[in-house]
């Protein structure tokens, strides 16, 4: 391991961690985005911590010997922060559900598992070397090697139950797509490498491990600077397969939904370009953080969201009624203040650019 690649890595953990305080200071309403924040930043802090280490060792030893199977204190760190990067599955496809609650009775097991490593460790429990797999069986008689081995298998299945838990339940706010195939693939793929590093420690592993790890983080840190939730989107109609049903949504909130909805369709009042959720708030006098609970019940990430989907809708309409607008005047007209922004919701929404929509309604 030479100090350039750790270098090298140390640049993309530190783009990482910018990467996440940027989301999280500009995230709003936006809980997934807000989440992913928080994570890119732990993902490029834990790892810029270890290359720190790292380079200390390899500028004093030029050859590291990488011996120690089951690690508990690298087992604790991948348990931990795979755990909390697993749950975003469902922080994505199910925002508002993951309340501070939810958070702690999922992380539970981990919580409790990573106490007692640490309390193993703090209080100087000895540890048994593991330098084969063969030496992990023939120490089942041990108790720092059994608690080893429930660690190892405790941190392999939880990651993978929470990736997959929003895919299995019979409903959800909104709809997966490639992008969150894409994610849950790369757990998967980590949990394999993690499993080859733990049982069959060797630097080409290790090495793979912290590179895919930081750039998973900072190419979907990108994805999310791009949009709004890039790894799902709105399901449109109840009675779509995936979709939640009026049974699921509380009565209050689906009032007060449709409350907003008259509101801003009387009003018009989203394409004013500087609208946000604090003026919505003082027009119905109702606490921000309940209409932000209204909107998301109706599937909708945030309220930029939201409201840009209220503004795509009102371009299309114009555009249909026939108006006499360039597509740049309507731009502005709806309330966008950004013409790149425009053009990826509206790709995003209807599948073709404005200009194609705009040919098609005056060829009808």
């Amino acid at each position: 391991m030479g100090v350039l690649y750790l270098s090298v890595e140390l640049c993309f953990d530190l783009i990482a961690c910018v990467l996440g305080a940027v989301l999280v200071y500009c995230a709003g309403d936006n809980y997934p985005k807000f989440y992913w924040g928080i994570i890119a930043f732990c993902i490029g802090a834990v790892f810029m911590w270890e290359n720190i280490g790292w380079l200390t060792i390899v500028t004093d030893i030029p050859e590291y010997r990488f011996t120690d199977l089951l690690n508990i204190e690298k087992m604790l760190k991948w348990y931990v922060l795979a755990s909390i990067v697993a749950l975003f599955p469902t922080a994505s496809l199910l925002p508002g559900y993951l309340t501070p609650f939810k958070i702690l009775f999922f992380l539970l097991p981990s919580i409790l598992l990573t106490t007692v490593g640490l309390c193993y460790l703090g209080f100087n429990g000895e540890t048994t070397p593991l330098l084969t797999c063969s030496d992990i069986f023939a120490g089942f008689d041990r108790t720092d090697v059994i608690l080893r081995v429930v660690l190892f298998l405790s941190s392999i299945v939880t990651p993978i139950f929470f990736c997959f838990y929003p895919l299995f339940r019979r409903k959800a706010y909104r709809q997966i797509n490639g992008m969150m195939y894409v994610f849950i693939g790369i757990i998967c793929l980590f949990v394999l490498i993690y499993c080859l590093f733990t049982l069959f420690i060797n630097e080409f592993i290790f090495n793979l491990f912290g590179a895919t790890s930081i750039l998973f983080a900072v190419f979907f840190s990108v994805q999310y600077l791009l949009k709004e939730n890039p790894f799902s989107s709105r399901c449109t109609n109840n009675k779509e397969e995936g979709s939640i049903s009026d049974k699921e949504v509380p009565d209050m909130l689906s009032s007060l939904f449709i409350q907003i909805e008259n509101h801003l369709y009387a009003t018009l009042a989203y394409t004013d370009p500087n609208y946000n959720l604090h003026i919505l708030s003082k027009a119905l006098q109702i606490k921000e953080n309940q209409l932000s609970l209204a909107i998301k019940s109706a599937g909708f990430s945030s309220f930029r969201e939201y409201i840009n989907d209220l503004r795509l809708q009102h371009f299309k309409k114009l555009i249909e009624s026939g108006s006499d607008r360039s597509i740049k005047e309507l731009i502005y007209l709806t309330g966008f203040n950004s013409r790149s922004t425009f053009y990826r919701n509206f790709s995003d929404k209807y599948g073709l650019s404005p200009t194609e929509f705009v040919d098609m309604c005056k060829n009808k």
